[in-house]
């Protein structure tokens, strides 16, 4: 299963590769120089982002174990915020919004685990018991002995449920929310 700091690891991973993205796109000529400006300080933030999910890492003895501390959350808010205001957009700008799309409730919360989720069916928590072991859907579905898309269902499911759209987030919320540990 994946620890907490595999979630921040992985996380950190994805956003240096956009980062990198950002830097070579302010490198361009075609870019304006309002543009380079904006993008330059997006990854700035990004970096900053990644440094503070880099050292901040819960310890399994604390009492409630949030998996973004405040800090993260807020800087996880406020490159949400900045890219909203940008003038400059690109694929690369929509694929780190949704990198970063947790829910609104998950990011301004301390204690996100006093909103109400939705409840899950039994599959569902199978399927969510799976998701941190890095299994695909394929291998899914063959140790649950479903079909592939019926796995794919399941998920496209509990995304919606979790108000996530990638596996990372799912099993964000699912540890914070112990319906699943690691």
């Amino acid at each position: 299963m994946k620890s907490v700091r595999d979630l921040h690891d992985e996380l950190s991973s994805q956003l240096l590769e956009v980062s990198n993205q950002f830097a070579a796109s302010a490198g361009l000529l075609e870019t304006s120089s309002d543009s380079r400006i904006e993008l330059r300080n997006l990854d700035e933030k990004i970096s900053q982002l990644c440094q503070a999910l880099n050292e901040e890492i819960p310890t399994a003895t604390q009492k409630s174990v949030n998996i973004f501390s405040v800090r993260i959350r807020s800087a996880i808010h406020e490159i949400n915020s900045f890219i909203e205001q940008m003038s400059f957009a690109n694929a690369q700008t929509t694929n780190l919004r949704s990198l970063l799309s947790f829910p609104r409730q998950f990011l301004e919360s301390e204690k996100s685990t006093n909103r109400a989720l939705i409840a899950l069916t039994k599959r569902e928590k199978e399927i969510l018991a799976l998701l941190p072991k890095g299994a695909t859907a394929k291998v899914m579905a063959s140790e649950l002995f479903l079909t592939e898309a019926t796995i794919k269902s399941h998920l496209a499911s509990i995304y919606r449920k979790f108000e996530v759209e990638n596996r990372t987030q799912a099993i964000a919320i699912a540890l914070e929310n112990k319906l699943i540990t690691f």
